[in-house]
This record gives C-alpha cells, structure tokens and sequence, in this order.
C-alpha cells in the first residue's frame, strides 16, 4: 500500500508539472516572446488560494547575458488555468526592476500568497526575489518583496522591492567577525490610509560577534533587537514609515 501510495503521488506530481509546463509554453506563445530569451530555471507559477482557476506565473526574459552576469526583464501575470488564457499583466524592464545578478547573484524568484488582505475587496499577492553574495569574507544574503493587485486586465504594483531579510557581515574566514541580520514580519492592521489597511514591519534584527576565548577557542555572542515601522498607502504605493 505504502509504495501504491508512492507512486500515485509521483504520477500526480508528474501530471501537475506536465500541465504547468504546457500552460506556461501557451502563456510565452502569446507574449510572443523569444523562448531562447528566457531564463528557465527562473519560471515560477503558484496557485491563487482564493480562486481555484487561476494560477500566478513569473516569467524572466533575459536582457543581457554572460558568464556570471545576467539581468532581466519581468512578465509577472495571472492566467485562467482551464483556457491558458492570461487574465492580467505587469510587465516592468531591468531598467527599474533591480532583476540584475553579477557579484551579488540573483539565486530565486518566488511567490508568497500569504493572505495579503489590503482593502475589504483587494488581497494582494508577493514576488519575493533572493539574492546572495559569494564572497566568503564579506557573507551577504538578502530578500525582497513586492506587493501586487489586480486591475482590470492589468496587475498593479504596491510595494516595491522592500527589504525582508538581510543579512551580511565581515570576518576573517577563520573566526573573528561581526555579522548582522534583519528578518522582518509583514503583518496586516486595522487602521487605514487612503483606504487601504497599514502593514506593520517587525524587525528582529540579530547582531552576532565572534571572538577567540581565553581557551583559544571560537566562540560567539548575540544581540537580538526589534523595530517596528509601518508602511502607508500615499495613493499609489506603500510608503515606510517611522513610528512615533
């Protein structure tokens, strides 16, 4: 029974991956776009919790190219999942998207439909896009979100490239180094601005030092701090702002 199990849910995995790949060549058909121009290992497509026929897909068109480097343009769209039809679409250039890898590597693209309840008729979803440096004695990791809603035919973005998570440091590959990290918690409030809800930002922010003991050993220390900031809607995008 145990291998029965297995297998049924290898063919249905199969059959899901079969079915996104055939949605995601009609999606790339009807952008007209250069598939040789794509970078496949950074496709994504999740579906949208709150509609069953609906599914998100990113698409990275690749501007320039060369070993170690590359950036991107973004097809970011919602596509009837039945029909393959795409229902909205935001489309933004390398210019501004801030999609360049190089010394610091653009590792993933990612989708977060955490309930992103904004308005009492808008829930937004997130692109989430991860970076990480390579080099050893400067560690660097960071990721960014952006918020989008629909409209009309269209997607509209939010919040733009905010910091979730960075993290980065300096040492001597061997032990002394201080290092520091913010991971921040996007939580949505009950008061508004301009009619859509404010998001609170908490910060846990990790400071770490390492040191060589008295028994020259390798040992390390942490400071743990958190900040709070809100993010307000100005009628276009959501703006940081301090608390008071």
């Amino acid at each position: 029974m145990k291998h029965c199990t297995i297998i049924l849910f290898f063919l249905i995995s199969l059959n899901s991956f079969s079915q996104d790949s055939t949605l995601i060549n009609s999606v790339i058909n009807q952008l007209n776009l250069d598939k040789s121009k794509i970078k496949n290992d950074l496709i994504i497509s999740k579906a949208l919790p709150n509609n069953a026929k609906e599914i998100i897909i990113v698409i990275p068109e690749i501007v320039d190219e060369e070993e170690h480097y590359f950036e991107l343009n973004s097809y970011i769209l919602i596509v009837n999942n039945e029909t393959g039809k795409i229902i909205n679409t935001y489309f933004e250039s390398s210019t501004t998207n801030n999609w360049v890898s190089d010394a610091v590597v653009l590792t993933k693209i990612t989708i977060d439909t955490a309930p992103y309840k904004i308005s009492e008729k808008n829930r937004a979803f997130g692109i989430r896009v991860h970076y990480y440096g390579m080099s050893k004695a400067n560690p660097y990791s960071n990721t960014t979100i952006s918020l989008f809603i629909k409209s009309k035919n269209t997607l509209k973005r939010i919040l733009k490239n905010y910091d979730v998570m960075d993290y980065g440091g300096e040492w001597d590959t061997d032990c002394i180094g201080e290092f520091i990290d913010h991971k921040k918690t996007l939580i949505i409030t009950a008061s508004k601005t301009n009619s859509y809800y404010n998001i609170l930002a908490k910060n846990k922010i990790t400071k770490t030092k390492n040191y060589i003991d008295k028994n020259n050993d390798c040992d390390s220390m942490e400071k743990v701090t958190t900040m709070k900031t809100v993010l307000k809607y100005n009628g276009e995008e959501y703006i940081e702002k301090t608390l008071q």
